[in-house]
């Protein structure tokens, strides 16, 4: 249950989505009954269209902005959680929990919400505040389930859903970690019509593994091999690289992406201030817009 002040602080804003031109005004197509409207500024990010920098403020400035625009439609929302056995490691799903629940809290009051699992199974689209309980429960129920990866499973599940016509926001909280190509699911969420943005979240653990003589094992597979310094220090390079190549496939997607390592809060179960972690994090991603 989120804080009465994270309550608060939440009613102020709204769920961006570049299938509303909320965030980077990409598409500000106008269909019968629908207006745009000029919502507010945000440093301009890459990806962003350039068209809709604003050049008189980077000639006053020297900074270049975007400018922002609201449509009058809701987004329909699918909220993904990563329930891999990945996520047991570190503080990850603990923190993808409190972003969960914070993504729902301000996407539930406007718009159809439906939460799914990488592993399978769905919530029903749910709006209002009263049915953010069932919401929370559903996610408070991904334990760390074994078979599909996590993006193996985000493939599937964009196979499954109806076109969206440009109205679908898929925000994808996850490691990410599995050895799979991950264009051929961003190809399914782009042929669905879904605009994404995924929130990749890792552990210290994940990043800097302590030295020594260890062993190293896959959560997903369950295989186990020894592992020395060298190791070690091979297998930090290549988390580096695929974080790396990870990054570039969503943005070169057209797709919103940003790293975030779980905080020491969520180990130590500090519940304000995973919410305040959580908050700075959104808006740094651009999830969230001031309303």
């Amino acid at each position: 249950m989120l804080t009465a002040r994270s309550r608060a602080l939440l009613d102020r804003y709204a769920l961006a989505s570049r299938a509303l031109s909320a965030v980077t005004g990409e598409r500000s197509s106008r269909e019968p009954g629908q207006s745009v409207e000029f919502h507010d500024f945000r440093p301009y990010q890459p990806g962003d269209e350039l068209r809709y920098a604003d050049w008189r403020v980077y000639a006053r400035t020297g900074r270049l902005y975007t400018r922002l625009y609201q449509a009058e439609r809701a987004v329909r929302l699918h909220l993904v959680i990563d329930d891999s056995a990945s996520m047991s490691v570190g503080a990850k799903r603990a923190y993808a929990r409190v972003l969960a629940q914070l993504i729902s809290y301000v996407a539930q009051r406007d718009a159809p919400t439906q939460v799914h699992r990488v592993s399978g199974g769905s919530t029903r689209p749910l709006q209002g505040r009263a049915t953010m309980r069932a919401t929370w429960e559903f996610v408070d129920e991904s334990t760390g389930a074994r078979g599909s990866g996590p993006v193996s499973g985000l493939k599937t599940l964009a196979l499954s859903l109806p076109p969206q016509r440009g109205t679908g926001l898929a925000l994808v909280i996850s490691d990410l970690f599995e050895d799979a190509p991950l264009r051929p699911a961003l190809s399914a969420l782009k042929a669905r019509g879904l605009d994404a943005a995924f929130l990749q979240v890792v552990a210290t653990e994940d990043l800097d593994p302590p030295r020594g003589e260890l062993e190293v094992v896959d959560v997903e597979t369950e295989e186990r091999r020894p592992a020395g310094p060298d190791e070690v220090e091979a297998y930090k390079r290549e988390v580096r690289r695929y974080l790396e190549r990870t990054r570039e496939a969503v943005l070169r997607a057209g797709f919103r992406h940003l790293l975030l390592v779980a905080p020491l809060a969520a180990a130590a179960g500090d519940q304000v201030e995973l919410e305040k972690e959580a908050f700075a994090d959104l808006l740094r991603a651009g999830v969230l817009v001031k309303r």
